[in-house]
């Protein structure tokens, strides 16, 4: 079942973790757009993609005929217009760098529509700061998922102080969908939850053996 108001999804960004997330999306037989900025960096991530899909095909979890057609589903594009004019759902997974996240989501402003969810999947850095400049902070979360994304079903959804809750309540529906176990955080933290309960066990282990 996909969720009614999402039927396109753009992946910025073709890394690791980019390319696990659109593996996931591709999994659940959505359309994907896959952006990175060289045609280098996209041809890694086509190979990744193919390599968890045939993964999914060994484990049993998918066939060899439905893995053709997710792949066939996937687009891959250097241009940001391309990738993002005509979806519902954008999971970015550009460098952990405000600067970077900032300029990208400037970009998704100019050629996105205003309803697209932009979901950053920062592993520490707060949405507030990435949505500073954004003409549409309403529509920005975080959204961290834990390596890889199309195996590993967490994922913290951050609000920013300009989140709202029916951007909220979209993404964490269509995560839902997709077999993941999303979270929210109701208060904004560097870090997040479970990064924060780890660095917290790291500290305390040595105390207690």
């Amino acid at each position: 079942m996909k969720a009614p108001e999402i039927k396109k999804v753009a992946v910025l960004g073709g890394g690791l973790i980019g390319s696990s997330w659109a593996t996931s999306f591709l999994w659940r037989g959505y359309p994907v757009h896959i952006y990175d900025i060289s045609e280098d960096a996209l041809k890694t991530a086509r190979s990744r993609i193919r390599g968890n899909l045939e993964y999914l095909v060994s484990k049993g979890a998918l066939t060899t005929a439905k893995m053709n057609v997710a792949l066939s589903l996937a687009k891959y594009t250097t241009n940001i217009e391309e990738a993002v004019k005509d979806v519902q759902f954008i999971q970015e997974c550009a460098l952990e760098k405000y600067a970077v996240k900032q300029a990208l989501l400037a970009e998704v402003d100019k050629h996105a529509p205003a309803d697209a969810i932009f979901a950053s999947s920062t592993s520490g850095l707060l949405i507030t700061e990435i949505a500073r400049f954004s003409k549409y902070p309403g529509r920005c979360l975080g959204a961290h998922p834990y390596n890889p994304p199309h195996l590993i079903p967490l994922v913290e959804i951050g609000k920013g102080n300009q989140t709202s809750e029916e951007t909220v309540k979209k993404t964490y529906d269509f995560y839902e969908l997709l077999g993941k176990e999303p979270i929210v955080l109701q208060k904004e933290a560097l870090g997040f939850i479970a990064n924060r309960l780890s660095l917290a066990l790291f500290i305390v282990r040595p105390l207690i053996l």
